[in-house]
């Protein structure tokens, strides 16, 4: 106990010779011929004065430190907010020009096939789609003289038809849908006649059902629209075969296809003014 009270004593005496010493060293003024007392003073003091500047100097830097820290911070956060909306202006120019070569081909479609068809332009605004009903909502109704049962199609084949209707909209019923089904042929031989329909997944796939055993089709063969079903008009391309399978009866096969049109990529299609019925007039 006695020893810590020395030791206390000691320190507290140092400190306090510390600070007398800077202090008199700062407070004595700097003259030409300073006496002995007041350069032993700056001598003492010296380095004292030297480590009080260090830290001084070391806490105006950790001030200037954060300071800049703090700036770069909200520096960086105004550049990541100028990064996202570039990225979104990037992201809906690039759907612009995706949009537009969509309805470059679309019309460049409508405007080869005008003699044929009288093809209406719509937007999908809704969609449904699983393993057993495909669906869309397009933005044309009996406003726009849209009627049940007209033929939707795009460029690259057929959609489905019209099933509903309202006055600025319509519901179509895909052809992958489990109510939905066409007549249909091959494009090369016009032979083969069968009914197409959705395979029953959730693929978007169809299969050509009721051929006969014997119907010259082949993987490769490309399935068109027969006319036959007073439904659909002729001639429209519907998909690809891609796999024959004979039935267990023995007397029929099934041609599974894939579709020239991706039914869950649907944003802009035709509806065939002049179609519903069968007629291609």
């Amino acid at each position: 106990m006695f020893h810590n009270n020395k030791l206390r004593i000691a320190v507290v005496s140092v400190l306090l010779l510390v600070g007398f010493l800077a202090l008199a060293s700062n407070t004595v003024q700097v003259r030409e011929n300073p006496t002995v007392l007041e350069k032993g003073l700056r001598v003492l003091a010296s380095p004292f004065q030297n480590g009080f500047h260090a830290i001084h100097n070391g806490i105006d830097g950790i001030g200037i430190y954060f300071a800049d820290k703090k700036a770069l911070e909200e520096e960086n956060t105004k550049l990541q907010e100028q990064i996202d909306v570039l990225h979104h202006e990037i992201a809906m120019l690039d759907e612009a020009r995706l949009e537009n070569i969509r309805l470059k081909e679309l019309l460049g479609y409508k405007e080869a096939n005008s003699k044929t068809y009288q093809l209406q332009l719509a937007e999908t605004i809704a969609k449904k789609n699983n393993n057993l009903h495909y669906t869309i909502t397009i933005n044309k109704g009996s406003d726009d003289g849209v009627v049940a049962g007209m033929t939707v199609m795009n460029h690259y084949g057929l959609i489905g038809r019209v099933s509903s209707v309202l006055s600025g909209s319509c519901e179509v019923l895909l052809l992958p849908d489990h109510e939905s089904a066409v007549g249909a042929r091959v494009k090369s031989t016009r032979e083969a006649l069968g009914v197409v329909e959705g395979d029953g997944t959730s693929t978007g796939n169809l299969q050509m059902i009721h051929l006969q055993h014997d119907a010259a089709i082949s993987v490769g063969d490309v399935i068109i629209t027969s006319g036959l079903d007073a439904v659909f008009p002729e001639g429209i391309p519907i998909g690809e075969v891609t796999a024959i399978v004979e039935d267990s009866n023995g007397l029929t096969k099934t041609a599974y296809i894939t579709p020239y049109v991706n039914f869950f990529q649907l944003e802009e299609v035709f509806i065939m003014m002049n179609s519903g019925g069968g007629s291609s007039q």
